[in-house]
């Protein structure tokens, strides 16, 4: 039986990559027109790939900010490749992280329903 390999080295390098990403996009999006963090970071088992997930705030377009990662996905590539020493590195492909604003959609709703309760109340 074969056995598995350090599930911490996984966790590590996708803290890793998610560090050194997001001293990478901070160069591209200095001056830019909204916020852009890296939310998450998955590493495939063999390490091949990587899915970034990325959270955007204060933005108008969305899609204009992921058109400009992709733009520039081979650099931001080849900062990994020349910054981290390691045998096989991970490829990188970004996706849009929704979660923050369907919690605070969600949070709104439950405040609608809330403050809609007390006017109904009797004085």
């Amino acid at each position: 039986m074969q056995q598995a390999r350090n599930p911490n080295r996984i966790e590590r390098v996708n803290s890793l990559i998610q560090q050194l990403l997001g001293t990478i996009l901070l160069d591209f999006f200095k001056n830019g027109p909204a916020i852009v963090t890296i939310s998450k970071v998955e590493c495939s088992r063999d390490l091949k790939w990587a899915k970034v997930w990325v959270t955007i705030t204060n933005a108008k377009n969305d899609q204009s900010i992921m058109t400009h990662l992709q733009k520039h996905l081979y650099d931001i590539q080849g900062e990994i490749n020349r910054t981290l020493q390691m045998k096989i590195i991970p490829r990188i492909s970004f996706y849009l992280d929704t979660t923050g604003r369907h919690a605070a959609r969600i949070n709104e709703l439950f405040q609608q329903i809330e403050d809609e309760k007390n006017d109904e109340q009797p004085k």
